[in-house]
């Protein structure tokens, strides 16, 4: 890490010394040490306060002996006021004592005058250490934001989850493991899995376990103790924990409770023993029946059925039946594609068809089926397999499914998680914004109520403050704005855009998403042609683009974003069957990474096809980019060469539609008191939004009643004295929402005007479709805001 003081920052330093001659000294032999910097003098108390309050300054450097003021008491306030930023003694007089005082209140060097040559190489320490310190506590606060993360995702499933050092001892444990075993995680960290567990399950899974430390994953099952006294048998599925480095440092548990299966299980072999002792006291002639039936219910304790060469069921087992809760008489004699396994699922009888077609012929094959069952929607792997006799001859086939349901749910649950991850990566970025955002806000606002507390403040500085709060709120809105609908689901909405002013609008969320270490350049194009697409999708795509490239980068790097006017015409169109020729506009997102070998160019564009580690990525990220391109009319090309980068361009057709204008500004200023007939009710369940919105109604003039939920609004519109012009209500409010509301004033009070509002644009989405066209003032929302949406509603309904 090189000298924060090389950095280009130039250092403002506060001086607490009387001397004008020793001030000069010092900062001579700072410029000739080539430190950059300003220095700021002050040698009285008063002085010294103002100084730091103001919170400018990189370093304080202090004489330890001032007239009416000492060092001490200077030490004493910087701890107090501005505890980050470093104090070093400057002084005539040095002792052991002193210097061993002022280091243990707070100093971080003493430094005597006549050695002055020490002074720049101790500013410089001082300075890295405060800048060390600083990024410690960032990411101790960003490790624990992840822990508390992981905690809470893992909480919320079912599965028994716990992580293990190399000595099985735990360091981590969701709910549903400290549930099973009755203890707290405060009470399992430090201790094996042989206190928790017991000594002979312990033992039973000690080589199962040994092969995880090995580098291997293992799966087996174990019988574990319950809180309850109960031994119960879990499922449990082991990976190992790799360092950096690739050592095994422990390993990671997910186990389920698979008792009844068990059970269940053992049900069946014994139902099957049985049978088989049934079969063996038949007569002669049903000797070939035990052959077939033996065969299906010996081979496999899954969903069996066995057919004739023309497809009809003979026979099937209990756990078949069991999925479509049907008697063996009710499907025997039955095309198996008429039963009650596939009649339900539109279009499988014929695929079934055809497989037991195949089958016949002598041919196997596999199926991956979701089923719509009587006991619910289900998957399977379902095979087909001719049963040949000695001679060759197929004489009966065997169908055998294996529900998949339950590994299709954690495949899919695992996805959502490594979802949550991806979008856990801007959250940095989004906290930042935020807090700024906030500290507009909340600065301003006490800067105005100070100035209004003081008789000599002038009204422009309070006006000033207040509007500066305001635009912060804006800003907040809008970024919020901007994250809902990056993280929307729905049909892509095409609009006109002009792609220079997307791209640049970008530049500040790509920034934070690449870091520090990666240069962003954004190259636009004068005259660019407009075209139509979902912006949120274009700017989800481009920043699953800038992660990717960010990680084929680990050490630094560019990124450029290349924007302009493309004609392709008819040769190159006939080199990508896919592209029409025309005139596009080019979007190419180019880094100088590490690139992709051939093998992995030509599968990019495969869903869940992913080179990361586990966790890192879904697989997803390029396979959305490419079906949004295609969706949108143009095509996507990637070139790549390992070692070489990686680039790749999104070619969007041309649109007829001029390029947007930006949205003139809302004009400035306040409306004052206006005397209004109108009557406005006002339906918000939380009291501090109901009192600022029914506030600005009154001050613009309307008569306001309000209430605070749903069926008080309704008692309101009852009374035969009151009438009321609009009905101004929330949407998410308990026991009615807004829109249940809406619909019974509609249906009563079809005169009464509505406007709806809300802080989540999903609630727009009314069942039945009715929110869509439903008058919606989005949160947060200004005075103007509101006075503009109050007229135009008035004004359309009368």
């Amino acid at each position: 890490m090189g000298d924060i003081t090389d950095r280009g920052e130039r250092l403002r330093i506060l001086m607490l010394e009387d001397s004008a001659l020793d001030a000069e000294l010092i900062s001579a032999q700072l410029l000739r040490a080539g430190l950059d910097f300003e220095a700021e003098r002050v040698w009285t108390r008063r002085g010294f306060l103002d100084a730091i309050d103001s919170g400018t300054h990189d370093v304080i450097l202090a004489d330890h002996v001032l007239p009416g003021f000492d060092g001490d008491a200077a030490l004493a306030l910087a701890r107090e006021r501005v505890p980050h930023t470093p104090f070093i003694f400057v002084s005539g007089t040095l002792t052991e004592e002193l210097a061993v005082q002022a280091l243990t209140r707070g100093a971080r060097d003493y430094v005597v005058k006549q050695r002055l040559q020490r002074l720049p190489d101790a500013i410089r320490r001082a300075r890295q250490e405060a800048h060390e310190r600083g990024e410690l506590a960032q990411a101790q606060a960003a490790l624990n934001d992840s822990q508390a993360q992981l905690q809470q995702i893992t909480d919320v499933v079912p599965a028994l989850i716990a992580q293990f050092d190399h000595e099985h001892r735990f360091r981590f444990a969701n709910r549903a493991f400290l549930d099973w075993h009755g203890v707290s995680l405060a009470e399992l960290q430090g201790r094996t899995a042989r206190e928790i567990s017991g000594i002979s399950a312990f033992e039973e899974a000690l080589p199962s376990l040994q092969q995880v430390l090995q580098g291997e994953r293992a799966n087996f099952q174990a019988r574990l103790a319950h809180r309850s006294g109960e031994t119960r048998f879990v499922q449990m599925d082991c990976v190992p924990e790799r360092a950096a480095d690739g050592r095994v440092v422990g390993y990671i548990c997910v186990g389920g409770d698979v008792s009844q299966l068990k059970r269940a299980e053992l049900a069946l072999r014994e139902d099957n023993q049985s049978l088989e002792r049934q079969v063996q006291a038949r007569t002669a002639e049903l000797r070939a029946s035990k052959r077939r039936l033996q065969s299906i219910f010996e081979s496999s304790f899954q969903h069996q059925v066995l057919l004739d060469l023309s497809g009809r069921v003979v026979d099937a087992n209990v756990a078949s039946l069991a999925a479509v809760l049907a008697e063996k008489a009710q499907v025997v004699d039955t095309p198996y594609w008429q039963t009650p396994w596939f009649t339900t699922t539109p279009g499988m009888s014929e695929v079934i068809d055809k497989a037991v077609a195949d089958a016949v012929s002598g041919r196997s094959s596999l199926h991956s089926l979701e089923l719509e069952l009587p006991t619910g929607r289900r998957s399977f792997d379902v095979s087909f397999r001719p049963l040949q006799d000695g001679a060759g001859e197929v004489t009966a086939v065997v169908s055998e499914a294996v529900e998949t349901t339950a590994r299709l749910q954690a495949e899919h649950a695992l996805r959502q998680a490594q979802k949550i991850e991806a979008v856990g990566q801007l959250t940095g970025g989004i906290a930042h914004d935020f807090n700024n955002i906030l500290t507009v806000i909340s600065g301003n606002v006490e800067h105005a109520m100070l100035l209004s507390g003081h008789p000599g403040a002038s009204a422009e500085a309070t006006t000033r403050a207040l509007d500066n709060a305001l635009k912060g709120v804006s800003r907040a809105a809008s970024l919020t704005q901007r994250l809902l609908a990056f993280a929307r689901r729905q049909p892509l909405r095409s609009q006109a855009v002009n792609l220079n002013d997307c791209m640049l609008g970008m530049q500040d969320m790509l920034q934070r998403a690449l870091g520090e270490l990666v240069r962003l350049e954004i190259s636009t194009a004068a005259g660019i042609w407009c075209v139509e697409l979902d912006v949120a999708q274009l700017e989800a795509s481009v920043l699953n683009l800038a992660v990717n490239a960010r990680d084929a980068m680990p050490s630094g790097g560019r990124l450029k974003v290349e924007i302009d006017n493309s004609h392709l015409d008819g040769d190159y169109a006939a080199l990508f069957p896919d592209a029409a020729p025309g005139e596009y506009v080019m979007l190419r997102v180019r880094d100088n990474g590490h690139g992709m070998p051939a093998d992995t160019l030509a599968r990019v564009f495969e869903p869940f096809f992913t080179t990361k580690q586990v966790g890192r990525g879904t697989g997803l990220g390029l396979s959305m980019v490419h079906g949004f391109v295609k969706q949108s009319g143009g095509h996507v090309l990637i070139d790549s060469v390992e070692g070489g980068g990686t680039s790749i361009t999104m070619m969007f057709p041309r649109s007829p539609l001029p390029l947007p204008c930006e949205s003139p500004a809302p004009a400035a200023g306040l409306a004052g008191y206006e005397q209004r007939g109108e009557t406005i009710l006002v339906a918000e369940d939380n009291d501090d939004v109901r009192a600022y919105t029914v506030d600005a109604l009154r001050q613009l003039g309307y008569r306001v009643l309000e209430a605070h939920d749903g069926p008080s609004a309704l008692r309101l519109l009852e009374r035969p004295d009151a009438r009321i012009d609009l009905l101004f209500s929330d949407i998410v409010m308990p026991g009615m929402s807004g829109w249940e509301l809406g619909r019974e004033v509609r249906e009563r009070w079809p005169e009464v005007a509505i406007l709806f509002t809300s802080g989540y644009p999903r609630d727009h989405d009314a069942p039945g479709g009715a929110g869509r066209s439903a008058a919606l003032l989005s949160k947060p929302f200004t005075r103007a805001d509101l006075a503009e949406s109050i007229r135009g509603v008035l004004a359309s309904s009368s």
